[in-house]
């Protein structure tokens, strides 16, 4: 339908901004004949072909900021909470806020968490002192907030703290960003005018090593991006 649309007009380039459903739509578009360049745009940080999407940064420091106040609360009742987060097949704003965060327990869909070994982290922390203990749960996670919970009721002997859930939602999409990303976006802004009055289209721009790159939206598409390795690695050996 909105190719149909598209083709009542003469467009010199389009410039589609968003997360995978919005490059597959940018994909098909290219596809058609339109000079399409992606730029992306979401906080799941799932798309093949950039190291960090627009509105990243912002969510975590929203994510941060939740993460911070919780424990203030949760060392003055020595309390465990779960905290969830966006992310449905992507656990990287959970990875990420939980590692800023200094989260005993992360929990992503990429790996298979199981909720006794959760439980098990948390006492440990206990056991080694700590006021309050936090575990940032990505809501795609098969132990999302909500199984844990259930889990934790079940189970109610074996766990020896008292245990609050938090889901943070749709609040981590909104606010004011943050420098990184308004900067992010001017320089994304900039390139895609440049790609396109060159020719250079059917592409996603992206940040890859800490340079702008171009990415063909069929291998953007195509390729499933993974976690960073070194950071899930990191997450545990922090939370030890």
């Amino acid at each position: 339908m909105a190719i149909a649309v598209l083709e009542h007009y003469e467009i010199d380039g389009l410039v589609v901004i968003g997360g995978e459903g919005s490059q597959r739509g940018a994909h098909a578009l290219s596809t058609a004949g339109f000079r399409v360049v992606g730029i992306p745009a979401t906080i799941d940080n799932d798309l093949f072909g950039t190291d960090v999407a627009l509105g990243v940064d912002s969510a975590v420091n929203v994510a941060l900021e939740a993460i911070d106040r919780l424990k203030i609360t949760a060392a003055s009742h020595s309390r465990a909470f779960i905290v969830e987060v966006m992310g449905r097949r992507c656990g990287y704003l959970a990875l990420v806020a939980g590692v800023a965060g200094g989260a005993e327990v992360v929990v992503v869909p990429e790996i298979d968490s199981q909720p006794a070994a959760i439980v098990g982290d948390l006492h440990c922390a206990y056991e080694r002192g700590h006021l309050h203990a936090i575990a940032v749960v990505a809501e795609g996670a098969h132990y999302n907030a909500d199984a844990l919970l259930e889990y934790f009721k079940a189970h109610a002997a074996e766990v020896k703290f008292d245990l609050r859930v938090t889901k943070l939602g749709h609040v981590q999409r909104g606010g004011a960003p943050g420098a990184f990303d308004r900067l992010l976006g001017t320089q994304f802004g900039a390139a895609a005018f440049d790609h396109i009055s060159r020719g250079q289209h059917g592409v996603l721009l992206g940040m890859l090593g800490g340079k702008l790159a171009s990415t063909p939206l069929q291998t953007v598409i195509a390729e499933k991006k993974l976690l960073d390795s070194e950071l899930t690695r990191l997450a545990r050996i922090l939370g030890i």
